[in-house]
């Protein structure tokens, strides 16, 4: 159930929403905002490396997987800056992630209604010309693939970066345990270039984060991981209790939001006739183990 107070942040005319008073104001707390953030969270935060910021508003650029890398991507960011937020039932229906996140300046967005998503660019090009910057995930949902450092990315952050002029910050961040690891990258010009281009750099550089990540908190050997449908059940397993740490989770419509070129195939499509194959004397070679999803 929606609260009345926070109707207004549905409001496609980025006027009702974004003001100067209102990024004044916020920027004014906004340490304090995120000073408390580590209080929300069970993690402990953990910045390999922060590339200096220019002295200008920026889009932050984040990897998104896990409960708690909201918090984590902000206060690496380390400066004031508007959240963009498409999971609107994870926000009005729980009221620390409401507050906090009015207090500390949030866009909206309804990512399966069209005017939304239009508008949600364009509030964001309005904030960045009054001189706050914008964190967001440019991969739309969580990247749950078992191999893909990230997903692919939406092509909103190019369009906004295009049209208010700013560079983009990539923020990568991986938990292990009850540790978030996060590193800043360098504010990039990806406007300058075509695209496609601006859009392949920015992946690139967000790819190349995550995997620094990876290799400095690895714990575990290649060796040891299960092969075949035991991989798949333990990946399984390991997303699904991720998605259970957070309240109120849209299964479907996250499973929706995944960035799909066109004539892509997943990876259930691709193996999708293994589940209904039937073995005989012309298909028994696909059922030996080394041709089942190694």
């Amino acid at each position: 159930m929606r609260q009345g107070f926070f109707e207004y942040l549905l409001d496609n005319d980025p006027r009702n929403v974004i003001s100067r008073r209102g990024i004044k104001l916020r920027r004014l707390i906004s340490p304090v905002v995120r000073g408390v953030m580590p209080l929300k969270v069970k993690t402990k935060l953990k910045i390999l490396h922060k590339a200096p910021l220019p002295n200008e508003p920026v889009i932050f650029a984040c990897t998104h997987g896990f409960r708690e890398d909201v918090e984590s991507s902000l206060i690496t960011a380390g400066r004031h800056a508007y959240i963009l937020v498409g999971s609107l039932e994870q926000f009005f229906k729980s009221r620390i992630d409401n507050i906090s996140g009015w207090l500390n300046g949030i866009i909206l967005v309804n990512r399966e209604d069209k005017e939304s998503r239009a508008a949600s660019k364009e509030k964001m090009v309005r904030a960045l010309k009054n001189g706050v910057s914008v964190l967001m995930y440019p991969e739309g949902t969580w990247n749950v693939s078992p191999n893909k450092l990230i997903a692919g990315i939406f092509p909103g952050v190019y369009d906004v970066a295009k049209e208010s002029g700013v560079k983009v910050v990539p923020i990568a961040t991986h938990r292990v345990g009850n540790i978030v690891y996060s590193v800043r990258g360098k504010a990039l010009n990806i406007a300058k270039h075509e695209r496609s281009e601006g859009l392949r750099i920015l992946r690139d550089k967000m790819a190349t984060k995550k995997w620094r990540l990876y290799e400095h908190a690895g714990v575990a050997r290649r060796d040891i991981f299960p092969k075949g449908k035991e991989a798949d059940a333990y990946w399984a397993k390991y997303i699904h209790d991720l998605k259970a740490e957070v309240p109120h989770f849209e299964h479907e419509l996250e499973e929706r939001s995944v960035f799909r070129q066109k004539g892509e195939a997943l990876y259930e499509e691709v193996f999708d006739f293994m589940d209904r194959l039937l073995p005989h004397h012309g298909t028994a070679f696909l059922f030996n183990k080394r041709y089942i999803r190694l």
